[in-house]
Protein backbone atom coordinates (compact mmCIF):
# COMPACT_ATOMS: atom_id res chain seq x y z
CA UNK A 1 0.00 0.00 0.00
CA UNK A 2 1.32 3.50 -1.04
CA UNK A 3 1.33 5.50 2.16
CA UNK A 4 2.11 9.64 0.91
CA UNK A 5 4.48 11.49 2.79
CA UNK A 6 3.38 14.21 4.67
CA UNK A 7 6.08 16.99 5.16
CA UNK A 8 5.57 19.37 8.06
CA UNK A 9 7.07 22.30 8.43
CA UNK A 10 8.33 23.97 11.39
CA UNK A 11 9.97 27.35 11.38
CA UNK A 12 11.66 28.01 14.77
CA UNK A 13 12.73 31.03 16.59
CA UNK A 14 14.12 31.60 19.93
CA UNK A 15 11.97 28.98 21.16
CA UNK A 16 14.04 26.38 23.65
CA UNK A 17 11.52 26.17 26.00
CA UNK A 18 8.68 24.65 24.09
CA UNK A 19 10.35 23.25 20.68
CA UNK A 20 10.70 19.66 22.85
CA UNK A 21 6.99 19.73 23.32
CA UNK A 22 6.56 20.26 19.47
CA UNK A 23 8.65 18.14 17.99
CA UNK A 24 7.92 14.79 20.51
CA UNK A 25 4.52 15.62 19.59
CA UNK A 26 5.29 15.27 16.02
CA UNK A 27 7.08 12.40 16.76
CA UNK A 28 4.46 10.60 18.17
CA UNK A 29 1.63 10.80 15.34
CA UNK A 30 0.02 7.44 14.31
CA UNK A 31 0.78 8.54 10.77
CA UNK A 32 4.87 7.62 10.54
CA UNK A 33 5.74 8.67 6.32
CA UNK A 34 6.69 12.19 7.75
CA UNK A 35 9.35 14.50 6.98
CA UNK A 36 10.01 17.39 9.45
CA UNK A 37 11.39 20.24 8.78
CA UNK A 38 12.90 22.37 11.51
CA UNK A 39 14.23 25.13 9.86
CA UNK A 40 16.05 27.60 12.43
CA UNK A 41 15.24 31.14 11.99
CA UNK A 42 18.84 32.95 13.34
CA UNK A 43 17.42 32.27 17.13
CA UNK A 44 20.00 33.92 19.71
CA UNK A 45 19.10 30.98 22.34
CA UNK A 46 20.16 27.63 22.44
CA UNK A 47 16.94 26.53 20.16
CA UNK A 48 19.47 24.84 17.85
CA UNK A 49 21.16 22.72 20.28
CA UNK A 50 17.60 21.20 21.07
CA UNK A 51 16.53 21.14 17.13
CA UNK A 52 20.33 19.09 16.72
CA UNK A 53 19.14 16.70 19.91
CA UNK A 54 15.94 15.99 18.57
CA UNK A 55 17.53 14.86 15.09
CA UNK A 56 19.79 12.43 16.54
CA UNK A 57 16.34 10.61 17.86
CA UNK A 58 14.65 10.03 14.39
CA UNK A 59 15.96 10.54 11.40
CA UNK A 60 12.91 11.88 9.67
CA UNK A 61 13.89 15.20 11.36
CA UNK A 62 15.47 17.51 8.96
CA UNK A 63 17.52 20.64 10.51
CA UNK A 64 17.89 23.67 8.53
CA UNK A 65 19.80 26.87 9.62
CA UNK A 66 19.90 30.46 8.21
CA UNK A 67 19.90 33.84 9.27
CA UNK A 68 16.75 35.52 10.46
CA UNK A 69 14.54 36.45 7.93
CA UNK A 70 11.14 36.23 9.58
CA UNK A 71 8.10 33.65 9.87
CA UNK A 72 7.26 34.59 5.97
CA UNK A 73 10.55 33.48 4.47
CA UNK A 74 10.95 30.61 6.71
CA UNK A 75 7.82 29.08 5.64
CA UNK A 76 8.58 29.83 1.92
CA UNK A 77 11.56 27.52 2.66
CA UNK A 78 10.27 25.10 3.31
CA UNK A 79 7.68 24.68 0.63
CA UNK A 80 10.18 24.62 -2.04
CA UNK A 81 13.18 21.90 0.80
CA UNK A 82 9.87 19.80 1.10
CA UNK A 83 9.58 16.21 -1.08
CA UNK A 84 6.10 15.21 0.43
CA UNK A 85 3.12 15.17 -1.66
CA UNK A 86 1.31 16.74 1.21
CA UNK A 87 2.38 19.69 3.46
CA UNK A 88 1.46 20.92 7.07
CA UNK A 89 2.54 23.78 9.22
CA UNK A 90 2.82 23.74 12.52
CA UNK A 91 4.38 26.79 14.96
CA UNK A 92 7.04 26.44 17.27
CA UNK A 93 5.25 26.60 20.39
CA UNK A 94 2.43 24.49 19.17
CA UNK A 95 1.48 21.01 19.54
CA UNK A 96 -1.27 18.42 18.19
CA UNK A 97 -2.79 15.37 19.16
CA UNK A 98 -1.59 11.73 18.14
CA UNK A 99 -3.94 11.17 15.30
CA UNK A 100 -3.75 14.92 14.02
CA UNK A 101 -1.83 13.85 10.61
CA UNK A 102 -3.85 10.99 9.74
CA UNK A 103 -7.04 12.44 10.22
CA UNK A 104 -5.77 15.60 7.77
CA UNK A 105 -4.31 12.76 5.28
CA UNK A 106 -7.63 10.61 4.88
CA UNK A 107 -9.32 13.73 4.16
CA UNK A 108 -7.86 15.14 1.85
CA UNK A 109 -7.85 11.86 0.09
CA UNK A 110 -11.47 11.12 0.83
CA UNK A 111 -12.30 14.54 -0.49
CA UNK A 112 -9.75 15.21 -3.04
CA UNK A 113 -9.37 18.25 -2.30
CA UNK A 114 -6.47 20.65 -2.48
CA UNK A 115 -6.44 22.25 0.86
CA UNK A 116 -8.27 20.96 4.09
CA UNK A 117 -9.01 22.97 7.26
CA UNK A 118 -9.67 21.59 11.11
CA UNK A 119 -10.24 23.69 13.89
CA UNK A 120 -8.09 23.89 17.29
CA UNK A 121 -7.97 24.32 20.40
CA UNK A 122 -6.52 27.29 22.89
CA UNK A 123 -3.86 26.71 25.27
CA UNK A 124 -2.21 28.74 28.12
CA UNK A 125 1.03 27.85 30.14
CA UNK A 126 -0.87 26.37 32.64
CA UNK A 127 -2.09 24.16 30.57
CA UNK A 128 -5.96 25.25 30.40
CA UNK A 129 -7.95 25.69 27.35
CA UNK A 130 -9.27 29.08 26.54
CA UNK A 131 -10.99 28.03 23.80
CA UNK A 132 -11.97 25.24 21.51
CA UNK A 133 -12.67 26.05 18.17
CA UNK A 134 -14.66 23.66 15.87
CA UNK A 135 -15.67 24.61 12.17
CA UNK A 136 -19.17 23.68 10.41
CA UNK A 137 -18.63 22.50 6.77
CA UNK A 138 -19.92 25.92 5.31
CA UNK A 139 -18.70 28.30 2.71
CA UNK A 140 -17.77 30.98 5.75
CA UNK A 141 -15.88 28.54 7.06
CA UNK A 142 -12.68 29.12 5.03
CA UNK A 143 -12.19 32.96 5.59
CA UNK A 144 -12.28 31.72 9.89
CA UNK A 145 -9.06 30.58 10.10
CA UNK A 146 -6.20 32.41 8.55
CA UNK A 147 -3.38 30.75 9.76
CA UNK A 148 -1.43 28.19 8.32
CA UNK A 149 -1.64 25.19 10.70
CA UNK A 150 -4.45 22.87 11.77
CA UNK A 151 -4.73 22.42 7.54
CA UNK A 152 -3.41 20.17 4.72
CA UNK A 153 -1.87 21.23 1.73
CA UNK A 154 -1.00 19.44 -1.64
CA UNK A 155 2.32 20.40 -2.28
CA UNK A 156 1.81 20.45 -5.98
CA UNK A 157 -0.99 22.89 -5.81
CA UNK A 158 1.35 25.51 -3.62
CA UNK A 159 3.77 25.02 -6.04
CA UNK A 160 2.13 25.06 -9.40
CA UNK A 161 0.00 28.56 -8.39
CA UNK A 162 3.18 29.89 -7.02
CA UNK A 163 0.96 30.38 -3.16
CA UNK A 164 3.72 31.77 -1.11
CA UNK A 165 3.77 33.57 2.30
CA UNK A 166 4.12 37.82 2.11
CA UNK A 167 6.74 39.27 3.82
CA UNK A 168 5.64 41.71 5.50
CA UNK A 169 4.80 43.05 8.72
CA UNK A 170 1.08 42.00 8.84
CA UNK A 171 -1.12 39.47 7.67
CA UNK A 172 1.51 37.01 5.89
CA UNK A 173 -0.74 34.25 6.89
CA UNK A 174 -3.59 36.20 5.76
CA UNK A 175 -2.19 36.62 2.68
CA UNK A 176 -1.08 33.12 1.85
CA UNK A 177 -4.69 31.76 3.01
CA UNK A 178 -7.14 34.41 0.87
CA UNK A 179 -4.91 32.98 -1.94
CA UNK A 180 -6.66 29.77 -2.05
CA UNK A 181 -9.78 30.96 -2.34
CA UNK A 182 -9.14 33.89 -4.98
CA UNK A 183 -7.88 30.99 -6.63
CA UNK A 184 -10.96 28.91 -6.43
CA UNK A 185 -9.43 25.79 -5.06
CA UNK A 186 -10.65 22.85 -3.51
CA UNK A 187 -11.51 23.49 -0.17
CA UNK A 188 -13.04 21.81 2.30
CA UNK A 189 -13.74 21.74 6.34
CA UNK A 190 -13.57 19.16 8.91
CA UNK A 191 -14.63 18.87 12.19
CA UNK A 192 -11.81 17.66 14.02
CA UNK A 193 -9.83 19.71 16.99
CA UNK A 194 -6.54 17.85 17.16
CA UNK A 195 -4.40 21.01 17.25
CA UNK A 196 -3.64 22.80 19.65
CA UNK A 197 -2.67 26.71 19.50
CA UNK A 198 -0.48 27.50 22.45
CA UNK A 199 -1.33 31.39 23.93
CA UNK A 200 2.30 32.79 24.25
CA UNK A 201 2.35 36.61 25.70
CA UNK A 202 5.63 36.98 24.37
CA UNK A 203 5.08 35.86 20.61
CA UNK A 204 5.38 38.77 18.30
CA UNK A 205 1.56 38.15 17.40
CA UNK A 206 0.56 39.11 21.03
CA UNK A 207 2.86 42.18 20.86
CA UNK A 208 3.53 43.91 17.14
CA UNK A 209 0.14 44.63 16.65
CA UNK A 210 -0.30 46.67 20.07
CA UNK A 211 -0.67 49.78 19.46
CA UNK A 212 -1.27 51.85 15.76
CA UNK A 213 2.62 52.08 14.61
CA UNK A 214 3.75 53.48 11.32
CA UNK A 215 6.17 50.42 10.39
CA UNK A 216 2.65 48.66 9.91
CA UNK A 217 1.25 49.86 6.72
CA UNK A 218 -2.03 48.00 6.74
CA UNK A 219 -3.00 49.64 3.42
CA UNK A 220 -0.10 48.04 1.73
CA UNK A 221 -1.50 44.84 2.66
CA UNK A 222 -4.68 45.36 1.69
CA UNK A 223 -3.57 46.88 -1.68
CA UNK A 224 -1.63 42.90 -1.82
CA UNK A 225 -4.93 40.93 -0.97
CA UNK A 226 -7.05 43.31 -3.35
CA UNK A 227 -4.51 42.24 -5.95
CA UNK A 228 -5.09 38.32 -5.74
CA UNK A 229 -8.84 38.86 -6.43
CA UNK A 230 -10.38 39.54 -10.00
CA UNK A 231 -13.52 39.91 -8.70
CA UNK A 232 -15.03 39.63 -4.68
CA UNK A 233 -18.14 38.04 -3.57
CA UNK A 234 -20.29 39.00 -1.14
CA UNK A 235 -18.40 37.00 1.65
CA UNK A 236 -14.93 38.52 0.55
CA UNK A 237 -15.92 41.90 0.55
CA UNK A 238 -17.74 41.25 4.56
CA UNK A 239 -14.02 40.05 4.89
CA UNK A 240 -12.03 42.91 4.10
CA UNK A 241 -14.31 44.75 5.57
CA UNK A 242 -14.55 42.65 9.25
CA UNK A 243 -10.45 42.49 8.95
CA UNK A 244 -10.21 46.38 8.98
CA UNK A 245 -12.52 46.69 12.16
CA UNK A 246 -10.59 43.41 13.70
CA UNK A 247 -7.47 45.80 13.25
CA UNK A 248 -8.76 48.91 14.66
CA UNK A 249 -10.56 47.54 17.58
CA UNK A 250 -6.98 45.32 18.15
CA UNK A 251 -4.72 47.86 17.91
CA UNK A 252 -6.49 50.73 17.93
CA UNK A 253 -7.28 49.37 22.01
CA UNK A 254 -3.35 51.19 23.07
CA UNK A 255 -3.57 53.86 20.54
CA UNK A 256 -4.08 57.89 21.04
CA UNK A 257 -7.65 58.25 19.45
CA UNK A 258 -6.81 61.10 17.25
CA UNK A 259 -4.59 57.89 15.86
CA UNK A 260 -7.30 55.63 15.87
CA UNK A 261 -9.72 58.52 13.89
CA UNK A 262 -6.77 58.77 11.35
CA UNK A 263 -6.60 55.38 10.48
CA UNK A 264 -10.18 54.69 10.10
CA UNK A 265 -10.48 57.58 7.70
CA UNK A 266 -7.69 55.60 5.84
CA UNK A 267 -9.11 52.37 6.16
CA UNK A 268 -12.84 53.90 4.82
CA UNK A 269 -10.94 55.48 1.85
CA UNK A 270 -9.17 52.12 1.07
CA UNK A 271 -12.65 50.08 1.25
CA UNK A 272 -14.61 52.46 -0.78
CA UNK A 273 -11.49 52.40 -3.42
CA UNK A 274 -11.94 48.76 -3.81
CA UNK A 275 -15.41 48.20 -3.27
CA UNK A 276 -15.20 46.56 -0.32
CA UNK A 277 -17.78 47.88 1.72
CA UNK A 278 -20.00 44.85 3.05
CA UNK A 279 -23.84 44.05 1.99
CA UNK A 280 -23.91 41.06 3.68
CA UNK A 281 -25.63 41.55 7.08
CA UNK A 282 -23.29 40.32 10.72
CA UNK A 283 -26.31 38.19 11.55
CA UNK A 284 -26.64 36.50 8.46
CA UNK A 285 -27.36 33.05 8.16
CA UNK A 286 -24.43 32.69 5.24
CA UNK A 287 -22.03 33.45 8.27
CA UNK A 288 -23.08 30.15 9.69
CA UNK A 289 -19.90 29.62 12.03
CA UNK A 290 -19.30 32.84 12.84
CA UNK A 291 -19.05 33.53 16.32
CA UNK A 292 -21.22 36.07 18.57
CA UNK A 293 -18.36 37.92 19.48
CA UNK A 294 -17.05 38.48 15.56
CA UNK A 295 -21.03 39.37 14.22
CA UNK A 296 -21.51 42.11 17.23
CA UNK A 297 -18.14 43.65 16.90
CA UNK A 298 -18.68 44.05 13.41
CA UNK A 299 -22.31 44.69 13.41
CA UNK A 300 -21.72 47.60 16.67
CA UNK A 301 -18.74 49.32 14.33
CA UNK A 302 -21.24 49.73 11.48
CA UNK A 303 -23.42 51.37 13.61
CA UNK A 304 -21.39 53.71 15.42
CA UNK A 305 -20.05 54.31 11.41
CA UNK A 306 -23.21 55.22 9.92
CA UNK A 307 -24.01 57.64 12.96
CA UNK A 308 -20.82 59.21 12.78
CA UNK A 309 -20.31 58.15 16.37
CA UNK A 310 -16.15 56.47 15.92
CA UNK A 311 -14.96 59.60 16.99
CA UNK A 312 -16.64 59.91 19.89
CA UNK A 313 -16.15 56.44 20.90
CA UNK A 314 -12.38 56.37 20.24
CA UNK A 315 -12.33 58.83 22.90
CA UNK A 316 -13.99 55.64 25.51
CA UNK A 317 -12.23 53.01 24.12
CA UNK A 318 -8.60 53.85 23.09
CA UNK A 319 -6.00 54.15 25.93
CA UNK A 320 -4.03 56.80 24.91
CA UNK A 321 -0.70 54.73 23.77
CA UNK A 322 -0.79 53.05 27.02
CA UNK A 323 -0.60 49.94 28.03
Amino acid sequence: MNVSKVSIIVPVYNAEKTIDRCVTSILKQSYVNLEILLINDGSKDTSLEHMNLLSKIDKRIIIIDKPNEGVARTRNLGILKATGKYIMFVDNDDYMDEDYVETFVKAIKEKKSDIVIGGYRRENFRGKILLEKSLKDTFWSRYILMAPWAKIYKRQYLLKNQIKFLSYPIGEDVYFSLHFIALKAKISVIDYMGYVWYYNEKSVSNTIQKGIKKEINLIGLLNKLNDLFKEKDEYTKYFFYKYCVWYLLYSGRNAYHKDFVKEYKILKESLQKHNNFPIMSSFSKKLNGESLKDRLSVFVFRILEKCHLLSVFSLIYCRGGKE
